[in-house]
């Protein structure tokens, strides 16, 4: 299932405006608090449908997730959710060009395999990502700020639940998602990431 575009509370848009200050100087960056917002769920296996829940984005100045993921062959669409325009690059990535996307607009990239590429913004700085190339991509899931994570109407079957982190894969454990039952998945430990 798509998550349907959700519309900003007041207090995810203070959030926003926030961090808009803090990107550029208006207010003191803050200490890291060990969110996830580096991180993405995946899971992978095989499974021919389109990749559910795979939604990307420049949302608060940034991108959301900032580790991102497609299927090879494929292209990935990053959605301006900003009231400002970005001009995504993706570093070596053969015959990408960086275009600007203004509010409401979205931007394919290719996915080729190999990678991960490194996403960037020419005109904000301070926006990074990486962009991972997986050959059989079934599901995303963003990472809450507690670690958790949601999958929805996956079909039944075996898969690779994959964590992803910057450059990395810091976390991999077999599941099978069982026909009409929730699946609990354990803590998962995570590897040290050697991102930026």
């Amino acid at each position: 299932m798509r998550a349907a575009k959700a519309t900003q509370t007041p207090s995810e848009t203070a959030e926003n405006d926030f961090y808009w200050k803090v990107w550029n100087g208006a207010l003191p960056e803050q200490p890291e608090t060990g969110d996830y917002n580096d991180s993405l769920a995946v899971l992978t296996g095989k499974f021919t449908g389109p990749p559910i829940g795979c939604d990307f984005g420049f949302s608060g100045g940034g991108l959301e997730p900032s580790t991102i993921a497609a299927r090879s062959g494929t292209t990935v669409s990053v959605e301006n959710r900003d009231g400002f325009t970005h001009e995504l690059t993706v570093e070596g990535l053969p015959g990408f060009t960086p275009l600007e996307s203004g509010p409401g607009k979205v931007r394919a990239i290719p996915v080729p395999a190999g990678g991960p590429w490194k996403l960037g913004d020419r005109i904000y700085g301070h926006v990074h990502g990486y962009l991972h190339s997986m050959r059989e991509l079934v599901a995303c899931a963003t990472v809450a700020a507690d670690g958790s994570f949601r999958f929805d109407d996956v079909p039944p079957g075996p898969y690779s639940l994959r964590i992803l982190r910057g450059t990395d894969q810091v976390a991999v454990h077999r599941v099978t998602v069982p026909s009409g039952k929730a699946l609990q998945v354990n803590p998962l430990t995570l590897k040290e990431s050697g991102k930026e």
